[in-house]
């Protein structure tokens, strides 16, 4: 398979089974979403796809090659991974952790990736003077400039006012279009229908469904996934119907 295959794949948290049987496919030139409520496993699979933590159960394929069967430094120069997890920024400025996270790759390729996100105006600021939202452009960028075929981004938008979750999105259309795989952890169905071409939904006892992203963002099927009401919206897509809610 050209590509990353997740095969029976499970993940337990404690005593609890979160993902009981995970299958699916992530492909060159595709974006794959997982959606999810909070506590479901997504942080995790992302994590265990990126190597940090081991399968738990399944297999876990990359060009028709069990990840058991790579050296960890031969997986960690294919993979790129972006988490949320609390930053150390060790005394160094923008410029210094992108030059760490990319090896000081340049180019008009990488030029587009820093102005899109607004970091290339940050490359004097140290780290620890950014905020939230500043912080989480400069991390996005840094996954995104590693030259590794498969990006793995855990919430990419958090923190982001609209115009640069907007740019991050196109960011993320453009690195599939480019040839990598390409999946996200996101929280916002109208994101994923934008995005999308592959979605996974893990509900957190075990049960799990992927598919194409039409049949996946299907209004019912999001509102068994999240336990609320969802509504149509014109021009396609849903969003939740708070409406009903309060």
């Amino acid at each position: 398979m050209n590509g990353l295959a997740i095969d029976g794949l499970a993940v337990q948290r404690g005593e609890k089974l979160l993902i009981g049987d995970l299958r699916c496919e992530a492909t060159p030139a595709s974006v794959t979403v997982i959606l999810g409520p909070n506590g479901v496993g997504k942080s995790t699979l992302l994590q265990m796809l990126a190597g940090l933590l081991p399968v738990a159960g399944g297999q876990v394929r990359w060009q028709g090659r069990s990840l058991d069967a790579y050296a960890r430094r031969d997986w960690a120069e294919a993979v790129s991974w972006q988490g949320a997890v609390e930053y150390a920024d060790f005394g160094l400025t923008v410029a210094e952790r992108l030059h760490l996270a990319a090896g000081i790759r340049t180019g008009l390729e990488a030029d587009g990736i820093l102005q899109a996100l607004d970091v290339a105006a940050l490359m004097a600021r140290p780290l620890a003077q950014l905020s939230s939202g500043e912080r989480q452009r400069v991390e996005v960028g840094a996954a995104m400039l590693r030259p590794t075929p498969v990006l793995l981004l855990d919430e990419p938008t958090a923190h982001l006012d609209l115009r640069h979750q907007a740019a991050c999105l196109r960011l993320m259309r453009r690195q599939a279009d480019a040839g990598r795989v390409v999946l996200a952890v996101l929280h916002d169905v109208v994101q994923a229908a934008a995005v999308a071409d592959r979605v996974v939904l893990l509900y957190g006892d075990g049960r799990s469904e992927a598919g194409p992203a039409s049949a996946m963002l299907a209004p019912e099927r999001l509102a068994a996934l999240y336990g609320m009401p969802m509504r149509a919206i014109e021009g396609g897509g849903m969003l939740p119907d708070f409406r009903r809610t309060v």
